[in-house]
């Protein structure tokens, strides 16, 4: 009994001594692969995990594009790697998976995504009822079909911006609404666009456009004659068409929209279509438009355009001037017609002449009731062959004079027989100087041909108070120079109008049409009173958008120094009373009398300045120095300058200016200070060195 006591004691010990020599395990950690690459779609991979310890997982390189779980684990397992997609260059990642003994790392390749040559088709699928982004790398190759370049750059100008291009590859087509304006591509530039990342959108159901893409994402590879694909009305009204260039056979201009012009009132306009089967869309034409002008044709036959769709309502807008050229055909009606929708015209006081069309398909004649002043040829016609009435200039400064233009048929199956186009012309608009008040802002005013003095007033805080004046130049329609008061109360602090138009108190053919901008990349619409300077109301606002007040600006100069120069002036006029101010735009200087011209939106020539200079007068209350009186000036040539903001160099005296201009500035200072204020200029009193 003693003895097994004994030897169950030493076996025991035996086994406790021999664990006491046992070696501790090391980890154990692999992976089933540690190279890894993934394509250019967004996409996982797993990993297989041997282990027999507790491990963690860390991606080291490409955590923002590359994500693993599980983070951690304890034995075998496995790890989901995902990769999102790529659409860039190949792009690399590092994993390391690790245990308080052991590491593994993972490295990791992306490839680029593979470039995919689309269809226009196979773009437009793409979009679903909503924005799309398209996130493949996908190139598309078409050939420009629209010409909405600005009529500089021998374009149409028929859109409401200059950022929209329209591409076609025969068998479907899309608007690119760029982030710049265009003025590189043109019409049958063959061009390749990358799309990756653009987005396709529709605005008010419209058409389909990429939305804000850069230029720099098209490339001219060829040019190519476009062809008109011939569709019918029906077939245009499916949408199937639409962002192509075709022709529609057998259209006219609807009845009630014969002898309107193809942009009415300075608006966006359309003109209503019919085809003779009854299908009923719209010519779109942009007010900037270089045809805006041209009658609408009255005849029925082939009209060419790029088929579109704007708020559910399908439309053509042209691509070329000759798109309207095949109406020449008869009118089609069902019965016999002769109607006249439009009874009453008004035309300006100057000369001029317009054409009417009838809505007919008889023989009829026209005769002038004042056939002194309003003359109309042919005498007679058939169906809608358009008159041409030619008025001289209405003889009276403040009467109107009228005239009936009537038509009339011996047709026995018409009912009605004559029809009247009543004509009231205005009286002649002559353009009239105001009286030359004795305003310390205004040069010396001399009465000179062609040239009218100009002021305008407003109300401020319930009381009359001068806004600006200006001596206009009709012949090369633009001020002169512009005067006018600055000080805080009518700088005010609203907001810009934008509302370009023209002067109410000046003959429009006297002014540019600047609804649009002069062209190209060279000048601005440069205001010569300030929006920013006329803030406190929106009317006064809108007084600097008139067309006498815009000169044909050199864009460096007038979005870099010359608008720093126009924040010093708002500035200088916060530190003193009142702040007077002359802006000039000189169009011959004494050494050179040539004077360059730009067309207007209308093809009038409007000079282009030579010079631009500011004369400053400041009055401050309280000083005795030449009774508070100082004053500066400016001279800039009218091109772009290195130079970000007006320095002391750049001062001269009111004497000097007025040697370089010829102007008589500030003479209704009192004489005993006019010769001391105007010799003097000290730019650091000004905050210039």
């Amino acid at each position: 009994m003693q003895h097994s006591q004994i030897t169950r004691v030493l076996v025991i010990l035996a086994l406790f001594l021999a664990s006491c020599n046992e070696e501790p395990v090391a980890d154990s950690l692999s992976l089933d692969k540690t190279q890894v690459t993934f394509d250019a779609s967004q996409s996982d991979q797993v990993i297989q995990v041997t282990a027999n310890c507790n491990w963690s997982v860390a991606v080291t390189e490409g955590s923002n594009w590359l994500s693993v779980s599980p983070k951690q684990g304890q034995g075998n397992g496995t790890l989901t790697l995902s990769a999102q997609a790529n659409t860039g260059a190949d792009r690399t990642a590092a994993i390391k998976v690790y245990s308080a003994e052991k590491e593994v790392r993972i490295t990791l390749i992306q490839k680029e995504q593979e470039i995919l040559n689309w269809s226009l088709s196979q773009l437009r699928a793409l979009y679903k009822g909503t924005d799309v982004i398209v996130s493949e790398k996908i190139v598309v190759r078409a050939t420009v079909i629209s010409n909405y370049l600005h009529t500089d750059n021998g374009g149409l100008n028929n859109y409401t911006s200059m950022k929209a291009i329209v591409v076609s590859d025969g068998i479907a087509g899309i608007q690119l609404y760029c982030a710049e304006n265009n003025t590189d591509f043109k019409q049958g530039d063959q061009v390749e666009i990358k799309l990756t990342g653009q987005t396709l959108s529709v605005y008010n159901n419209g058409p389909l456009q990429v939305n804000g893409i850069p230029l720099a994402n098209i490339t001219k590879i060829g040019t190519e004659t476009i062809v008109a694909k011939e569709i019918t009305a029906a077939q245009l009204l499916t949408g199937a068409f639409e962002s192509m260039y075709v022709a529609i056979p057998d259209v006219q201009v609807t009845d009630e929209d014969l002898n309107k012009t193809f942009i009415v009132a300075s608006a966006h306009t359309s003109i209503g279509m019919v085809a003779k089967t009854k299908e009923a869309f719209d010519i779109f034409s942009s007010k900037y438009s270089a045809f805006k002008d041209k009658p609408v044709p009255s005849g029925s036959g082939v009209l060419k355009g790029i088929a579109s769709v704007y708020n559910g309502r399908y439309q053509i807008s042209f691509a070329k001037v000759s798109d309207w050229e095949g109406l020449t055909g008869e009118r089609f009606y069902t019965s016999p017609t002769f109607a006249l929708y439009t009874t009453e015209k008004e035309v300006p006081g100057e000369a001029g002449q317009f054409t009417v069309s009838l809505a007919a398909n008889v023989d009829w004649a026209v005769t002038s009731t004042n056939p002194e002043g309003f003359t109309v040829s042919p005498s007679s016609g058939n169906g809608s062959s358009p008159v041409t009435v030619v008025y001289t200039q209405n003889p009276s400064l403040t009467a109107s004079r009228t005239a009936d233009i009537i038509f009339s048929t011996t047709d026995a199956s018409i009912t009605q027989r004559t029809l009247n186009l009543h004509i009231i012309q205005s009286p002649f608009e002559a353009l009239v100087s105001d009286p030359v008040p004795a305003w310390m802002e205004l040069p010396e005013v001399q009465k000179k041909d062609d040239f009218a003095y100009i002021s305008h007033m407003t109300t401020l805080k319930g009381k009359s108070v001068r806004n600006y004046s200006f001596w206009y130049d009709t012949q090369n329609r633009l001020a002169q120079w512009v005067a006018y008061p600055l000080y805080q109360a009518i700088i005010g602090s609203g907001s810009r109008t934008d509302t370009w138009g023209y002067n109410p108190k000046v003959p429009k053919r006297y002014q540019p049409s600047l609804f649009f901008s002069f062209g190209g990349s060279t000048y601005d619409r440069g205001h010569q009173l300030p929006s920013a300077d006329r803030l406190y109301s929106q009317d006064v606002n809108a007084s600097t958008f008139y067309f006498t007040n815009i000169t044909a600006q050199n864009s460096w100069l007038n979005q870099n120094l010359w608008a720093n120069l126009e924040i010093y002036v708002r500035n200088w006029a916060q530190t003193c009373d009142t702040l007077y101010v002359v802006t000039g735009a000189m169009v011959q200087t004494m050494d050179n009398q040539t004077v360059n011209y730009v067309n207007d939106n209308d093809g009038n020539k409007v000079a282009v300045p030579m010079i631009y200079y500011k004369v400053l007068l400041k009055y401050k209350a309280g000083q005795t120095e030449n009774g508070g009186y100082s004053s500066i000036g400016f001279w800039y040539e009218n091109r772009a300058y290195n130079a970000a903001y007006p320095i002391a160099a750049d001062a001269k005296s009111v004497n000097e200016m007025e040697a370089l201009t010829g102007f008589n500035f500030f003479h209704n200072l009192p004489d005993d200070l006019e010769d001391a204020v105007e010799k003097s200029c000290v730019p650091k009193d000004w905050g210039l060195n």
